[in-house]
């Protein structure tokens, strides 16, 4: 048995992709997002349960995960928004992945691998209207899409961009969201003049979900909000993951007694601690010395001292009768104690995402799914 212990609740997930589906028109399709092992929740259990619930795409960031995709039977739309190698332009084909062209020289290996394969390369084009990152840029996207529609063998199914501060409250921020929505709009316009087999048209993430239903067009991307890592006033989204661990030994350390590395914590008091067998090398930060809370029998428990690569020290001291083999909750738990992914990503001076992905997908040496 490993350290650290992930659980994924299924009907979570479930209920979340629902309450995302109720914020859209009847018309617009869901694109999961499960790049990334699914925000750290397991990709394949998790694309088995969106799809289930009618997701029409699963996104992924990766070729090698959509392949896995199709391994493990899934069947329907993929959606390869991180872009491919030139070389891998076969096997997208052959497994059936639509992947997101940026720009003219993977469009050209596509066409290529499409002749040599006899098939067609179903792609979506990407155009940057602000993020700076993926995308064909806003001067360059006529002459582009006419270089590529002139490609045997492509098929230009679907048009994209992407929000880059969506979720922002700023009020600048939120006037380059509406800049990139026109931008957007100006060239969806125009290009569905010149692309006779476009069927999607999406610009949503989870942000463009929940505030701008303008942007919603036919398709969205939901990623975090799938996961819980959004507070969305009026539904029932919430977090899907719990990470805990054991208590691995205790003991009673005198008053004026450095803990740690570094000597950055002197007990005041006779301190009873616990040693828990997680660390930076599992995802639980440096950031969280002397800052971080765990769950012990519903009581929370400081970190004392530094985060080791593979030992967290935790106060125990108002909490006796813990011994050794308890459960020590590090994301979730139940009552007024538990503790959110909001308030760890608040100590970690991150953000959901990441808090998701470092726990979930570092190395989890058991990920459970219930329900």
């Amino acid at each position: 048995m490993g350290y650290l212990k992930v659980v994924i609740d299924r009907q979570v997930l479930r209920n979340n992709l629902r309450e995302i589906r109720r914020m859209l028109p009847s018309n617009t399709a869901i694109g999961a997002v499960v790049k990334s092992q699914a925000y750290g929740h397991g990709m394949i259990e998790c694309a088995r349960v969106f799809k289930e619930e009618g997701a029409c795409f699963l996104v992924v960031s990766l070729l090698d995960d959509g392949v896995r995709l199709r391994q493990h039977g899934i069947k329907g739309g993929i959606l390869l928004i991180g872009g491919i190698w030139p070389e891998e332009a076969k096997d997208c084909i052959s497994h059936g992945i639509t992947p997101v062209v940026s720009g003219i020289e993977v469009a050209k290996s596509l066409s290529r691998a499409a002749q040599e394969l006899q098939k067609e390369a179903v792609i979506h084009l990407k155009v940057d209207t602000g993020m700076g990152r993926l995308g064909i840029t806003l001067e360059n996207w006529r002459d582009t899409i006419n270089e590529i529609l002139s490609m045997p063998g492509i098929i230009v199914e679907g048009l994209m961009s992407h929000f880059s501060v969506a979720d922002s409250p700023d009020a600048s921020d939120m006037a380059y969201t509406q800049q990139q929505i026109e931008a957007f709009e100006r060239v969806v316009e125009e290009a569905k003049e010149r692309l006779p087999n476009l069927k999607w048209i999406h610009l949503a993430n989870t942000a463009g979900i929940i505030k701008l239903p303008r942007a919603h067009w036919n398709l969205v991307r939901p990623g975090l909000s799938l996961y819980g890592g959004v507070k969305v006033p009026g539904t029932s989204i919430t977090e899907a993951m719990e990470v805990s661990s054991r208590i691995l030994h205790i003991k009673r350390v005198p008053r004026n007694r450095f803990l740690s590395y570094g000597r950055a914590f002197r007990t005041s008091r006779e301190t009873i601690i616990g040693v828990v067998p997680v660390g930076y090398s599992v995802g639980y930060l440096r950031c969280l010395s002397n800052r971080g809370e765990m769950l012990v029998m519903g009581e929370r428990a400081p970190v004392l001292g530094k985060v080791c690569m593979d030992l967290t020290i935790i106060d125990l001291t108002h909490i006796p009768q813990a011994g050794i083999g308890d459960t020590v909750t590090i994301l979730g738990g139940k009552g007024k104690n538990r503790i959110s992914v909001f308030e760890l990503s608040k100590w970690m001076e991150t953000i959901p995402y990441e808090v998701f992905c470092l726990l979930g997908g570092t190395h989890p040496t058991e990920r459970e799914y219930i329900n």
